[in-house]
């Protein structure tokens, strides 16, 4: 298979592992912005498949860094004008749990649990583990106020 068959795959959301698949220049594009890009509305998209995988993409990144998503929100990132198509999406994602989570009409918004990753930048990696040492000491420190109750 080639990066851009990975790419149109609807069973394919991480592409690290395809990068020995990159050959030209724009294939270093594409899998750039197929593995760490976002909805950008002056990108054109060869196809449907493509651009609908990057909303899910973009969908899936604010899963990830948020407990809460409002359709608002999704609406903005992902470019999309109808929140029947918004909702329509989401239930899609929740089917095939790429995202655990629940749809709140009354709020407006996506309550997640978890999701599925993206592809993470070498870059971003220390600024991961300072996060992940964050929530260490403030689970250590909960630790201890519990031991004293």
């Amino acid at each position: 298979m080639s990066l851009i068959d990975y790419i149109e795959d609807d069973q394919t959301y991480q592409f690290t592992q395809y990068m020995n698949l990159i050959k030209t220049e724009e294939d270093k594009n594409l899998f750039e912005r197929f593995a760490y890009g976002v909805c950008d509305p002056q990108i054109k998209y060869k196809n449907e498949k493509q651009q609908k995988k990057m909303i899910i993409l973009t969908i899936i990144q604010l899963c990830q860094r948020n407990k809460s998503v409002t359709f608002d929100k999704i609406q903005q990132a992902c470019y999309i004008n109808s929140r029947i198509e918004i909702e329509q999406l989401l239930i899609d994602l929740i089917q095939r749990e790429l995202i655990i989570g629940s749809i709140d009409d009354q709020k407006g918004c996506l309550n997640i649990q978890r999701c599925i990753s993206r592809d993470v930048r070498k870059s971003d990696i220390p600024e991961m583990k300072n996060q992940i040492e964050i929530m260490y000491q403030r689970v250590k420190h909960l630790k201890e106020q519990l031991k004293k109750q």
